[in-house]
């Protein structure tokens, strides 16, 4: 196997744990003390963000015992926008506060319905402000990038690389929220394993009955099964914590017979409580995209950053490639919807973060044979490259604790 530099990617692995953590990993990429101002954050969502456009040794100041002071705090601002503190208190949208399971509308009503619930924009998909920008948000990792290589003037500009000398990690996720979209799995597995995909299928623990034959199968393609919460109801996240564990909990069986070791909130919605249910539970979450337009909690949303981060304790593998529903609920079609797939594949790239894809193996999405092509030949132009990493999430999951575990100069 060819050797791989890791550095970049053990100093993004130190970022989330406390300011004296990241402090460290600075001080030691730069070989002198780093210290950080403790001001107050702006209270602005695009004030907050535009902490990660200014130049990131900008104004720093050399005290007198030889160490350097950032006129910011990197870890507070850095926690704000990853644990979505801008968006503010979040109240249950309105799909999880009704009585019966929204489900049982049909997929494409439910479509056509989710602008009213979500609420109209008066922006366009791609106008910035609102923050964060979407389908690209790159403010916090070319500010990382920026910091990692301005605290070595003269070293050679150098991006992380991944096991087996990739570029960037591939993850084909799907969520099956219904028994119609179990119906079609098995033919959404053959055909991503025939590409050279290790799918990972989210599935909801009492929602349907789990297909014991596509489940094997799942596991000799060399792909993964994960939860996608008990029931599909968009609850979970808004209910207390011991709630939240004692719903997890009702799926106990179903984890331990599997081997699941990730999570997917319903429809993406998170809390801290949640967090502190999940954590204890399994090995990582994928409920939260680095961006997001004309969400269920509010124009914008996302942690802005292609990499994993620690939420609660709880590691998070982030969403980075647009979703086949969001695509579709924005009007994108053909040509239009691959050109997105592919800024942002060019994008992930060029920084070496998570290629991550969510599709619904649902008939009005991803079960549709037209999206699967459309969806399909970008994930073919990015293994014709050579350069992804095809992988499942625990896959990645387990190499990102390795670099926080590896001392400070390891080369895998």
């Amino acid at each position: 196997m060819a050797r791989f530099d890791n550095e970049y990617l053990r100093f993004l692995a130190r970022w989330d744990r406390d300011d004296e953590a990241l402090r460290r990993a600075l001080s030691e990429r730069a070989g002198f003390d780093v210290r950080f101002t403790d001001r107050p954050l702006p209270e602005d969502v695009g004030a907050i963000f535009g902490l990660f456009a200014r130049d990131p040794l900008d104004a720093v100041t050399e005290l007198g015992d030889g160490a350097r002071q950032l006129p910011y705090n990197p870890h507070m601002a850095w926690r704000a926008i990853v644990e979505e503190r801008y968006i503010g208190p979040t109240r249950p949208p309105l799909h999880a506060r009704l009585p019966l399971p929204y489900h049982m509308v049909p997929g494409a009503l439910r479509m056509a319905l989710y602008p009213l619930v979500a609420g109209r924009s008066s922006h366009g998909p791609e106008d910035c402000p609102p923050d964060p920008a979407w389908p690209i948000e790159r403010r916090l990792d070319d500010f990382r990038a920026e910091l990692f290589d301005g605290l070595t003037p003269g070293t050679e500009n150098r991006r992380g690389v991944w096991p087996g000398g990739r570029r960037f990690p591939l993850l084909v996720t799907h969520d099956v929220d219904t028994k119609e979209g179990m119906a079609l799995a098995g033919q959404v597995l053959d055909e991503m394993v025939a590409l050279g995909l290790r799918p990972c299928f989210f599935l909801v623990g009492h929602g349907y009955t789990w297909d014991k034959g596509f489940l094997r199968a799942v596991a000799e393609a060399g792909g993964e099964i994960a939860l996608h919460g008990d029931v599909h109801d968009n609850r979970i996240s808004f209910l207390p914590v011991d709630q939240i564990a004692e719903r997890l909990d009702s799926c106990r069986e179903l984890v331990a017979e599997y081997g699941i070791k990730g999570f997917r909130a319903p429809s993406l919605l998170t809390s801290d409580a949640l967090y502190e249910a999940v954590g204890p539970r399994f090995a990582w979450d994928s409920s939260v995209p680095d961006t997001d337009t004309h969400t269920l909690l509010g124009a914008r949303r996302g942690c802005g950053t292609l990499f994993p981060f620690r939420r609660k304790g709880c590691l998070v593998l982030p969403l980075t490639m647009p979703a086949d529903d969001r695509l579709l609920l924005l009007g994108y079609r053909g040509l239009e919807l691959v050109d997105v797939l592919r800024r942002k594949m060019n994008h992930v790239r060029e920084l070496g973060g998570l290629c991550h894809f969510l599709t619904h193996p649902e008939p009005h999405l991803f079960g549709k044979r037209v999206l699967r092509d459309l969806f399909r030949s970008v994930f073919s132009e990015i293994l014709d490259s050579g350069e992804a990493w095809v992988a499942t999430p625990s896959m990645v999951a387990e190499y990102w604790e390795s670099l926080t575990a590896a001392p400070a100069g390891h080369r895998g």
